[in-house]
C-alpha cells in the first residue's frame, strides 16, 4: 500500500508548498495527484505546512451580508 512518502510531490516539502500555493486545498491537491485527502494532510503536517487563509474586508462583508 502506498503512503504519502511514496508520492514524490508529497515527500518533497518544496514541491508540496508549491502545490498548496496553486491548488489551495488538500482535496484539490489529492485530486490532482490521485491520492487521498488524508495523505495530503499527513504530508502537510509532517512538513509543517498549512493552507493559506483569506480574509474578507469590511466592504466585501457588507456586500455578502456576513
Amino acid at each position: 500500500m502506498k503512503t504519502w512518502k511514496d508520492i514524490a510531490e508529497l515527500a518533497d516539502k518544496t514541491r508540496l508548498a508549491s502545490l498548496i500555493e496553486c491548488e489551495h486545498t488538500p482535496l484539490r491537491i489529492a485530486q490532482r495527484l490521485g491520492c487521498s485527502r488524508e495523505s495530503v494532510k499527513h504530508a502537510m503536517k509532517h512538513h509543517g505546512l498549512k493552507t493559506k487563509k483569506f480574509s474578507v474586508d469590511e466592504e466585501m462583508r457588507r456586500r455578502l451580508r456576513l
